[in-house]
């Protein structure tokens, strides 16, 4: 089978060109099909995923939109970028001429029904639908997509009555070690410096008072070995405002790091049962929040319980056992 992904810009160092690659990487090596990733923007930074020598490359070069202070030349400008994105994906796929076509991302969402072709087309929901700043044009989307697949059970709600809504979570690979010490009295966050990530929250849930914290909070910087990170610590934290889905939390529940989470939407619900792999608060309540940190750095016990539930719940999420659901999607969209 012929498989193109539709990608932003591969040249990101983003969850979504690392689950792309890895998807394609899977189905080229192990299921022989015959996959082609497709980058829209130009960028001349260096891919920094690595692709079989099996996977095609295309890249579309298409310049960024400007952006403007005024409204209606920014606007014009997204139009154009759009319009001349449709053009060379058009041309592009005329030529690969795949039997199913995955398209990711926002750009993804609007390209999709402007896509002339005979291939199946699937839009991957890797941003929840409510925070996407588009979301009100996916209704074109929906109707003209021959699936769309998304992350958690809210964003599939938020598709409502979509062709074939489908749920296929994103998989992690099997960590090479998991928390051999629950004594350990450290405690780790893991994601962007934006605000999505509520780390400004979790700084004042931290602090009971104007006490200096340089000595109890440390920026570590990026790292490419996170999963090797996780067993050094033996509390998870996670306070993001919102979500497309967690991975950070299902990677630290696969190390077996019992998690304090807020219940933000979407994800959190999905994976942390409260008082069995960890504790779920309501989102932005910090003083619950607060409290139930406390409670788990006070019991070391609690820490080891949780943690060892933990590992059970994100190994659901190995690659192993996700990777059948996009192989059933396959046959099964290959038959309609």
């Amino acid at each position: 089978m012929k498989i193109v992904y539709i990608v932003e810009d591969f040249a990101e160092n983003g969850g979504v060109e690392r689950i792309v690659s890895l998807k394609a990487n899977e189905l080229s090596t192990k299921y022989g099909h015959d996959v082609t990733i497709v980058s829209v923007y130009k960028d001349e930074r260096p891919v920094l995923y690595s692709l079989d020598k099996s996977i095609g490359f295309v890249r579309l070069d298409v310049p960024f939109a400007t952006k403007s202070h005024r409204r209606i030349a920014t606007l014009a400008s997204r139009l154009a970028t759009l319009a001349r994105a449709a053009s060379r994906l058009n041309k592009a796929v005329k030529q690969l001429n795949p039997d199913i076509i995955f398209f990711t991302t926002t750009l993804g969402a609007l390209l999709l029904p402007f896509c002339r072709t005979k291939a199946k087309r699937v839009y991957e929901s890797h941003l929840a639908r409510p925070f996407n700043p588009y979301q009100q044009l996916f209704w074109l989307t929906k109707r003209s997509a021959d699936a769309v697949i998304c992350l958690t059970k809210g964003d599939m709600h938020a598709f409502g009555d979509g062709r074939n809504v489908q749920l296929i979570p994103n998989f992690i690979e099997q960590p090479k070690r998991s928390v051999a010490d629950y004594g350990r009295k450290k405690a780790i966050a893991v994601g962007r410096l934006e605000d999505q990530k509520g780390f400004d929250m979790l700084i004042d849930c931290w602090k009971r008072d104007q006490l200096c914290l340089n000595d109890y909070i440390t920026l570590c910087g990026r790292s490419n070995n996170i999963m090797d990170v996780y067993p050094e610590y033996s509390l998870h934290i996670m306070s993001s405002r919102y979500e497309g889905q967690p991975m950070t939390l299902i990677e630290a529940q696969a190390c077996g790091l019992p998690s304090v989470v807020f219940n933000f939407k979407f994800g959190a619900a999905d994976i942390v049962r409260n008082g069995v792999n960890g504790i779920i608060v309501e989102q932005g309540d910090c003083k619950a929040f607060s409290e139930a940190l406390c409670k788990m750095m006070s019991s070391e016990d609690m820490r080891k319980k949780y943690g060892q539930n933990a590992f059970e719940v994100g190994k659901q999420y190995f690659k192993n056992n996700v990777f059948s659901k996009w192989i059933e999607l396959l046959e099964f969209i290959s038959k309609t």
